[in-house]
Formats: structure tokens, sequence, C-alpha cells
């Protein structure tokens, strides 16, 4: 175990604890965070349903899994009845496209226990089998919206109801789901929330239509969905299915209530989808593993807000759609959003909690559009991860967060250049703009450099060589002799093995291009996760670090770098760059080593000596700052006023005493925590009963040591945390 090991353990606390990352408030500065930011495919290739996805390469996939970095401290225990506990157990690829007619849902499940569990239910029942569920508000809530805007908490009590088009008679539906400005009584109302959704039952690419309407879809408000399409297939190994799903948009526009029910005379408007919309969605993929009474579904979410049927004020994601047949180059399918911030937070302790603002993007073999780079794991299990990157003015950061349940972080040490030979993440950039081309713009293949290098024969003056280059990666313009240099490429790779936050040592972790290993300042932390079946990684780059003379002091000799200055490159908002990234397993069996596994974000092979190859597009968003608890506090409360609030305190650092904001709902009984990093309870700050509003607490730590803790609001139904430091 490694020496962070008992850091971990404050990480199992309740599950409840994972549902702040998502809730977090941001001041009104820059763009929204980018975590909960899904690029949604608009007029893209035409989509056949057939249970197939060839005709889904230009969307966005996201993965849903127990591991991702918001839920990733969660073990089995925990999750039994609420989450599947492991990938294999349920775990779910996700993707959706528009046109100017039609949505389409995509999901590709793994789901080894029962999956498309084969009994008859009544159409209020489908949510207690494997299911999939969409929450959609078709709407354009704006650039600058985090999440839903439909918040006022429906009762019968505080006289904000809908209003019957033809009685003008309140109608009481106990939910924040909204439908028109001229039939809400509130003034937030942008347009209809809906909840879709289809049972996983064997479905052959028809249309559903009679009794198989109600017996296998469901949608807002008290009916079926008419008139959609789908096609639901058993995997062949049968430890898994896929999931095809076309919904007329017309079938969620007029009259779409039973004629009987107290929504039947509410017009739903129709929508019609553009470029640059961004709507509010969520997604949740139910799992039963068996029938009968008590019996729970599983359920994987992308946000991880609860109530998503009532609260349409809880959808956790935004849509934003990218019309490709206007911008092709823009594709989703290989756009990563890079959060920038002028400054980031990030504290290099294997705890991926300040990451909560970041987009991370998932490899595994069950991506349905797989490429094989080299081997094919056994299962998400045997080898799986998830990436994200930061940057701030100074650095570049990457974070992964790795199942690897056969021998994760082999501890043996070995030379520099055999790092690569080992459990490892490796990351490819192109630090230049690509924002008007579609891709790396290096492909004419190896060719000649000029080299600049000194004279030792007694002299200080400079001479040019020509030397010629066995790879396309590009430095500048004024030493490559080539047209297409825009910048420079690097190569870089950080073994995974469990240390500390100090400088990582070069002769054992990293390695650059070109002939070099990244020694300014290059910090790392790695730790085995709380079950010790994976590992996570956060690794700090500066810029500096990549730029002036990096290759090594040796003498000149043919085919050796030393004497190129290499540019410093400096992030902006906007700028797109060329990178790619994989993640690379090698357990140890038997003995002996076996063969290295990829798993690529791009899909394409040789990145090492070839930076044409570079598939991704990362776009630089630089994000919302938090600019003072009072300003975060007074923008939550305005935006989120339906879930508990925890602000940062401040100072932090802080000695000895501190202050603590939060927000309640709704009056209760609420009690706020201190933990140490051992999952220790070390104080109380408060417990008692709360009315609904904003609290603050002055705490004391005067009796505590030095250290980083956890301090943890919990009401009956909810819990948030957050980390501060006392420094005396």
């Amino acid at each position: 175990m490694s020496i962070f090991a008992t850091k971990t353990t404050i990480l199992l606390l309740p599950l409840f604890l994972v549902i702040s990352f998502f809730s977090q408030g941001y001041a009104q500065q820059k763009a929204p965070s980018i975590d909960n930011l899904y690029h949604l495919t608009l007029n893209g290739s035409e989509i056949t349903v057939d249970g197939e996805f060839e005709d889904w390469a230009d969307a966005q996939w996201v993965y849903m899994s127990v591991d991702h970095p918001a839920h990733g401290y969660i073990d089995a225990s925990e999750a039994e009845g609420i989450m599947p506990a492991s990938p294999n157990d349920g775990s779910a690829w996700f993707a959706m496209k528009m046109d100017s007619d039609f949505i389409y849902f995509a999901a590709r499940v793994r789901d080894e226990n029962n999956p498309l569990i084969d009994q008859a239910a009544e159409v209020k029942d489908l949510v207690l089998f494997d299911h999939l569920s969409v929450y959609l508000g078709l709407y354009d809530i704006g650039s600058d919206a985090y999440s839903s805007p439909h918040l006022t908490k429906l009762s019968q009590d505080n006289s904000v109801h809908l209003i019957d088009p033809v009685s003008s008679s309140p109608i009481y539906t106990g939910s924040t789901y909204r439908i028109q400005s001229t039939a809400d009584n509130t003034g937030q109302t942008l347009g209809p929330d809906y909840h879709l959704g289809i049972r996983a039952i064997s479905h052959a690419g028809t249309s559903i239509s009679g009794e198989d309407v109600v017996q296998h879809n469901f949608g807002y408000v008290d009916n079926a969905i008419a008139n959609t399409t789908a096609s639901i297939q058993l995997w062949s190994n049968e430890k898994g299915y896929n999931v095809e799903w076309k919904v007329p948009l017309a079938s969620l526009s007029g009259k779409i209530a039973n004629t009987s029910g107290p929504y039947a005379n509410f017009e739903w408007p129709n929508f019609s989808p553009s470029d640059g919309m961004t709507l509010s969605f969520d997604v949740e993929v139910g799992d039963a593993d068996q029938t009968g009474d008590n019996v729970d579904t599983e359920l994987l979410r992308l946000g991880t807000s609860t109530n998503l049927p009532l609260y349409s004020s809880r959808f956790g994601h935004r849509a934003k759609l990218v019309d490709v047949s206007a911008a092709p180059m823009n594709t989703p399918r290989w756009t990563y959003l890079i959060d920038y911030k002028a400054e980031q937070n990030v504290v290099l302790d294997a705890d991926l909690s300040d990451w909560s603002d970041a987009f991370f993007w998932a490899v595994n073999q069950d991506h349905p559009l797989f490429t094989e780079i080299q081997g094919i794991p056994q299962s998400p299990e045997d080898f799986s991860g998830y990436i994200g990157f930061k940057m701030d003015n100074d650095h570049l950061y990457v974070a992964v967060r790795v199942r690897d349940e056969g021998t994760p972080m082999i501890q043996t040490l070995d030379t520099p250049n055999l790092a690569f030979n080992y459990d490892h993440v490796s990351v490819y950039l192109g630090l230049y703009d690509i924002s008007d081309i579609a891709s790396n713009p290096h492909v004419e293949g190896p060719g000649e450099f000029f080299m600049f290098r000194e004279r030792f024969a007694g002299t200080d003056t400079a001479r040019t060589d020509t030397i010629t280059s066995n790879r396309t990666y590009r430095i500048r313009p004024d030493i490559d002799n080539t047209s297409s240099t825009r910048g420079a490429d690097f190569q870089m790779l950080l073994r995974a093995l469990p240390y500390g936050p100090d400088p990582v040592d070069p002769e054992e972790y990293s390695g650059a291009y070109v002939d070099t290993t990244i020694y300014k300042g290059n910090e790392a932390a790695a730790d085995y996760t709380a079950d010790e079946q994976g590992y996570i990684m956060e690794w700090k780059i500066p810029f500096e670090s990549l730029a002036g003379e990096i290759s090594k002091g040796q003498k000149p000799l043919p085919g050796n770098y030393r004497g190129i200055e290499w540019p410093l490159f400096t992030p902006e908002d906007g700028v797109t760059i060329s990178f790619d990234a994989d993640l690379t397993d090698r357990d140890e069996r038997d003995g002996a080593r076996g063969m290295n596994r990829f798993l690529r974000m791009g899909d394409l092979p040789s990145l090492w000596r070839d930076s044409k190859n570079f598939k991704m597009r990362g776009l630089i968003v630089e994000t919302r700052e938090r600019v003072g608890v009072n300003n975060e506090l007074q923008e939550y409360t305005s935006d989120r006023p339906n879930s508990l609030y925890l602000s940062q305190n401040y100072p932090n650092p802080f000695n000895p005493s501190t202050t603590i904001d939060f927000y309640a709902p709704e009056s209760g009984n609420l009690q706020l925590e201190v933990f140490n990093m051992l999952g220790q309870k070390v104080a109380t700050i408060a417990k008692g009963y709360y009315s609904a509003g904003v609290h603050t607490h002055q705490f004391d730590a005067s009796q505590l040591s030095s250290g980083v803790y956890v301090y943890v609001l919990r009401s009956a139904m909810e819990v948030r945390s957050r980390k501060f430091t006392l420094i005396k």
C-alpha cells in the first residue's frame, strides 16, 4: 500500500458525499464550468435504427460508470441497491443526435447479470426493469447557464401551479416540470421539460405502436410516446445490449397527454433545433438484476442529483447543439473541452474532488466504435479509465482514474526509456492553434530540420546544419523545413507508480519528446483507489518545461536536437490545440510482464512518431472563477435553490479560525462536522434544527494540528462536503 493509503479512507463516507461535485455555483464571469457540457450532433450522418453504431461516428459518446471521478470513491457495499457495484455489473456508453424532425438516442450497456429481463410489465412499472431514461428541456437555456432554469418547486401552498388553458384553474403537479409561459404560473418558464423512457427488452428496429407503446416506452406527462422506433439487441456473448431509439419531435408537441388526464387541454410547443442552442438534460440507465417485490433498480446517472422524474431543476447536464453540416471540423466525436482559468486550485494529492469542474473523457473496450491499438482488455474491470485536462497560465494539468484489477501500478523500477513498458499515461500535444483546420497540420512525414548548434572548436560562434528527422513532429517555421509548421509537438508520459506530491524524479517516472525527460518543476501524485482495484494520478507540467532548450546536453551529433529553442505556449480562451492521450496497462502474469495494452482517446496508431495521427481537438474554454464566498453563495441561492449548499470556507488556508456559510432549501435538522484524512470525526461545528435560508458559522480549530480536513454538511436527504487547510 502506498504512502497515501490512509488518505483514501475519508472517501468511504456515505454515497451522498459525491452528490456535491456537480452542484456548486459559479460567479457570473467567463463561461460556465464545462463538467456537465455535452456536444450534441445536429444534422450529422443519417441514422438507421438497427442496433448498430456505424452511423454514430460523428456523435460524442459519454461513459456512465461507478468509476467516474464524480462517483469514484464508492465501494461495492455503498453502491448496493443504488448503483451497480462495478463496470461489469452495469455500465453504459450513451450518445444523442438530432435533426430537424427527430431526436435519436443510443446506448451500449454492459450488464453481466441478467440483461433484458423478459417479464411483462405495465407502463408504470417500466422503471423497475432495465431501461433508458432521458430527461430533456426542449428550449434554449443560453450559453451562460449552468443548468435548468426551472427551479421553483411546485406545491399546494406557494400558489405556483400550472394553469389549465381552458378552465383557467390551477393544477397541482408536485414537480418542477414546465410547459410554456402561457400555461405555467411562474416567470421562469422557457419551454417544456420531458421525461422519456424505453424499456430494455428486445426490439427489432420497427416502429413501436399499439399495445407495445405502453408496454415498452413512456413519456411526460401521462402518456406513452407515439410513433417512435427502437432497436434493442442482446450482445452475442449475452453480457450486455445495444439500444437505438428514434423519437419524432412532433410526438413531443401538440396534444400529447391522455384525453382524460389533467393535462388534456395543454398544447405542447414544437421544438425546432438550431446550431448553438443549449438544452437542459440528464440520463439514467436502470439495471434490474432480478424481479419481484422490494427489488431495487440500480441507476447510472450522468448528473449526480436524485428525483429527476419530479424535479427538472436537477437535470445535471447541458447539451450544446453543433450543426456539423455547417461546421464539419467541429464534430463532437473528437472535441474535448479543456478547463482554463488564470490560476487553478488543483492540489496534487491523488484526490480528484478539486477536478469537479473538468470534463473527463473515458476510454474502454465497450466504446461502440472501439479501435484496438494493441491488445484487448478482458473487460472494463480488467482495464478502463477516465482522463481529464486543465490549464492555467503556467501549467498543464492531467488527471486519470484507472480501473485495473490485474496488477495496478507495477512497482518494479527500471530505466527511464523503459517507463513506456509499464502502466502509464501518455499525452500527445500540438501546442498551437488549429481552430481553422480540422486536424493536426503536420502531415508531410519525416523531412529535414534546420538545426542550430554551438561550435566547440575553441569558439562560441554558431553554425547551422541540416539534418534528417525520422518523424513528423514539428517545432516552428524558422527551424522546420516545411510550410505547414504551426508550432511545437510533444509526447510526454508519466509512469503509474505510488508516489507523493514532491517533484517527480525523471529517472524513474516520466519522459518527453525529444530526447530528454521533463525535469523543470514537473510534479505528480498517484495512489491506489480505495478498493485497490485501480489508481488515481495527478500530473502538473509547467509550460516552461516544454520551452527553451529542452534537449539533453550532449555533444552535437547527427540526429540530436541540442541547440533548438522550443517556443513557449500560453493558453487563451477559444484556442483549439491538437492532442491525443492514451492509458497503458501492463499486467504481470506468472512473474513475467505481459504485452502493453493501449486505450486511446483517438483511434489512430503510431502516435509516438507521427503527430499527424493526433486525433483529438482540445478546445480551451476559460471558465468561471469563484471570486468570493458571498458572490458564490448569492449565485447559488438565485440559481439552484432546491438543494443543500455548502460554501468554501474563508479564509482558506486559515489559522486558527475560519467562516463557513451554508444554504438550507427548507427547514430541518442539519449537522456540520469535520473529519481528518483518516475518516475520523474530529469536530462538530453545528447540529440542530435550522430554518430555510443562509446560515453562517465560525469554526475555531485551535485544538487541531496543521493539515487538510474535510468538512461535511448533512441533512436527512443530502450531504455536501469540501476541504480546508489549517496552517499553524
